[in-house]
């Protein structure tokens, strides 16, 4: 009986041991271990040293073999030893590569809007996306998956699944505060109603860098009851309560906030500046000759009717003791 706990003389191991596509790798490795006296199978971290310094070759001639070693002991039942160093080295986990181009996850926060409408509420949403995806390093199957259980919001600070999010000292640019400010939208949104969000966000102010930090949700949590943490929204603002947000999507609302996030003073939108009368006049003469179109039309008799809801579901909110 083969004894294959320690070196010494042994019966040669199967010279089919890795499989038929490694087959001369094998015996080359059963050749050395039998030239210095070494078990071939299982191997020691010394034998492996020994061979790849005594029988030289090109890294993936290299890499060949270590695949042939490892899949005898693995089809024999071993766990093949690895040195720290060398060919038969495990891999070290590559870091991830710099994406050229991409600006800081911060940069990208602070590029999404947070007020206004319906670019607000692409915005909160659009920065949760780049905590999730680039500060979290959550794939993106798994983000559009994510559920509002899977967030927590407490004294301790705020967490995604069990990675807690972090804090930056510019409110800006703060992932704890973009998570809020999205996590307290989305409980409107869900609880309230889309008018009613519409409302808070034409009356929201945008964080500057001095600031409070808002790291805890003022009101309720109403989103802790919304079907899907990341709802799919379209242009007009839109949500469906139970589809999530599609994997293409994602990609493209990153895309979009990193290219805003790269264009120097585009982050926040321009403050209007006061005009003379001289110079309106021109301007309200123009505007008086313009013909409202259609679409303009039916869209402001929309956000007449969602206003018209929203202060409905807040009277109603207030009636039943839930403000």
């Amino acid at each position: 009986m083969t004894d294959r706990a320690g070196p010494g003389p042994a019966a040669s191991p199967p010279r089919d041991a890795a499989g038929a596509g490694y087959g001369r790798e094998w015996a080359l490795f059963c050749d050395y271990a039998a030239a210095i006296g070494q078990p071939a199978l299982p191997t020691t971290v010394p034998t492996l040293v020994g061979f790849f310094a005594a029988v030289p070759a090109r890294p993936a001639t290299q890499a060949r073999r270590v695949r042939a070693i490892a899949a005898a002991h693995r089809q024999t039942g071993y766990l093949l030893p690895r040195p720290e160093t060398g060919p038969a080295a495990l891999p070290r986990p590559r870091p991830r590569a710099a994406r050229v181009g991409v600006p800081d996850p911060g940069e990208m926060i602070a590029a999404c809007a947070t007020r206004g409408w319906p670019h607000g509420l692409h915005g909160r949403r659009d920065a949760f996306l780049v905590v999730a995806t680039v500060v979290l390093d959550l794939p993106r199957a798994r983000v559009r998956e994510l559920v509002p259980a899977a967030v927590t919001v407490d004294d301790e600070g705020v967490r995604v699944g069990t990675q807690p999010v972090l804090v930056d000292l510019d409110p800006r640019r703060c992932p704890t505060c973009a998570v809020v400010r999205w996590l307290e939208l989305l409980g409107v949104l869900d609880g309230l109603g889309r008018g009613s969000a519409r409302m808070d966000l034409t009356r929201a102010h945008a964080p500057t860098a001095t600031g409070p930090h808002r790291h805890q949700c003022q009101g309720p949590q109403r989103w802790c009851a919304a079907a899907t943490l990341l709802p799919a929204i379209d242009r007009y603002g839109w949500h469906d309560d139970y589809r999530p947000i599609t994997a293409r999507t994602i990609r493209t609302r990153l895309a979009l906030t990193a290219a805003r996030a790269s264009q120097p003073c585009e982050h926040d939108a321009p403050t209007p500046h006061p005009r003379t009368p001289a110079a309106a006049a021109p301007l309200q003469a123009t505007a008086g000759r313009e013909t409202p179109s259609l679409e303009q039309v039916l869209t402001l008799l929309d956000s007449i009717a969602d206003d018209a809801d929203a202060l409905n579901d807040r009277i109603i909110a207030l009636l039943e003791g839930n403000p």
